[in-house]
């Protein structure tokens, strides 16, 4: 690209907008200066509204990840054993006095029925990790594992289970040992 001014070879029009031979220089630090004025966020704004980003390789949520970070940041994932609470989280003391971080109040209904039937489990700390219909493994965090019985347990209720539900139908077939309660009642009654 060429300067209309200078008539030098430019990467992009900001040069133009700032070049000394540009007649228009004055107006052009007048505008910045009054757009310093009005903050950055308000500036944004009002250049989105003006279409000024419609060609920009971001948008508006962050920026547009390559497939390499994604495959970079996938493997860093699967390497956790973060467990990832809600915000609401309650903390239930287990029968034999230790405290455990539950997430919903299906889970601690099922936490008291386990130890009123005396039956040992735990929050597991590692994930297991499952393969989608494409071939990408994700890990899973199932909510309750009972040592004796080598059974998960995981709640869901019904918004959570059919936002889900395809997720799910996965991994029940390639975690045989894997039970999903779907309703509060079955928390409450449950029984191995």
């Amino acid at each position: 690209m060429k300067c209309k001014y200078c008539d030098k070879e430019v990467l992009n029009s900001i040069h133009m907008r700032w070049c000394s031979e540009n007649p228009n220089i004055d107006l052009n630090k007048k505008l910045h200066s009054e757009s310093i004025k009005i903050g950055a966020s308000e500036r944004v704004r009002k250049a989105h509204a003006e279409g000024k980003y419609e060609n920009a390789k971001y948008n508006t949520k962050g920026r547009i990840q390559t497939q390499e970070t994604k495959d970079k940041l996938r493997a860093i994932a699967l390497k956790s054993t973060h467990r990832r609470l809600v915000r609401s989280t309650r903390t239930y003391k287990c029968k034999d006095g230790t405290e455990v971080l539950l997430d919903s109040s299906w889970e601690e209904a099922l936490a008291k029925r386990l130890d009123e039937l005396n039956i040992a489990w735990i929050r597991p700390t590692q994930p297991i990790p499952w393969t989608d219909l494409n071939g990408t493994t994700h890990n899973y965090f199932p909510d309750f594992f009972l040592t004796e019985y080598n059974l998960y347990l995981d709640p869901k209720n019904p918004i959570a289970y059919n936002v889900q539900r395809a997720k799910i139908d996965i991994i029940t077939k390639q975690l045989n040992n894997l039970t999903i309660l779907k309703t509060l009642k079955e928390c409450q009654s449950f029984n191995v």
